[in-house]
């Protein structure tokens, strides 16, 4: 399974952001079904975009490709290091 890291304090802040992730990614994908996978990729990106989350257009073309081979997609988040 390809996991999608999410590194960034924004569980922190917002501790729901996992649901926040999989109810803006489902409504990226309905949003673009009839559009080609790139187009749909950026809609997915500017949709993340939304809810402060950053994705590169290759990783949002990859997970746009997964889901519509019917694959799960899961989101990993990690906390970022202490910088020292």
């Amino acid at each position: 399974m390809t996991e999608f890291r999410i590194t960034h304090e924004i569980h922190q802040t917002h501790p729901d952001i996992r649901e926040q992730l999989t109810a803006t990614t489902i409504e990226a994908i309905n949003e673009s079904s009839a559009r080609s996978p790139e187009d749909a990729a950026r809609v997915l990106r500017h949709k993340l975009g939304e809810i402060g989350v950053q994705m590169s257009e290759p990783a949002c073309l990859a997970a746009i490709e997964r889901i519509r081979s019917g694959k799960q997609l899961r989101f990993e988040i990690e906390t970022l290091p202490d910088e020292a």
